[in-house]
């Protein structure tokens, strides 16, 4: 028997059949925060009758080892091939002379239009505090991951926005806010996401993104 939390989903994917990937991989990635967390098992049904790109479930999976760390990102990877019966394609990028160069600069790129106004202040910030986290923010977060190919930046920024609510960082969950709107998302889109993930998360922690949220909408 279906639970009331799939089954929100389900409402919502019968009322917004477009936004069919912003919901379920936005729920999956939150599932995830557990390890072969029950619910996500229909999600991912869910994600292959739907016939949605298979490729920005493997960058979706992927992106949770900046967030959420690598055991994560791994068990959803396991999780994936259990369920679907598939292993996913790899679009893995040789590691070669230049390669640190150009994740560096295609990482300062991508952190220019998340943080627009506000990026060199926020390099300043990270640099004062840790000037380790500050480069590899850059080299590793932008450039290595958020930049990779296979789902859109915007879209990227949401599923940060999902797990940062999940896990209750409301400091960074401010910024990604912030970088998703930078990017284009439109304020219908963020509120789609926090009703896709509302089911899974914490009512305190869901509470107060929505709290943030609305500030940040004044």
């Amino acid at each position: 028997m279906m639970n009331h939390r799939l089954k929100s989903i389900e409402i919502l994917l019968e009322k917004n059949p477009t936004e069919a990937e912003l919901i379920l991989l936005g729920s999956l990635s939150v599932c995830w925060l557990k390890s072969q967390n029950p619910d996500a098992v229909e999600l991912l049904r869910n994600y292959e009758r739907l016939r949605l790109p298979m490729n920005s479930l493997r960058e979706a999976a992927l992106q949770l080892f900046l967030v959420a760390g690598f055991q994560v990102s791994l068990e959803a990877f396991f999780q994936i091939e259990d369920v679907l019966q598939t292993k996913l394609t790899s679009t893995r990028e040789p590691i070669q002379d230049g390669s640190a160069t150009r994740w560096h600069e295609r990482g300062l790129e991508l952190q220019s239009k998340v943080y627009a106004s506000n990026t060199e202040k926020l390099r300043r910030n990270l640099t004062r505090h840790s000037p380790e986290l500050a480069d590899w923010t850059v080299l590793v977060g932008y450039g290595l991951v958020l930049s990779r190919p296979g789902l859109e930046a915007g879209l990227r920024e949401l599923l940060e926005v999902a797990v940062l609510t999940a896990n209750g960082f409301p400091r960074q969950l401010h910024s990604h806010f912030r970088g998703a709107l930078n990017l284009g998302v439109t304020p219908k889109r963020v509120e789609l996401l926090l009703d896709a993930i509302e089911p899974f998360v914490a009512e305190d922690k869901i509470l107060s993104a929505r709290q943030l949220w609305n500030q940040i909408r004044r």
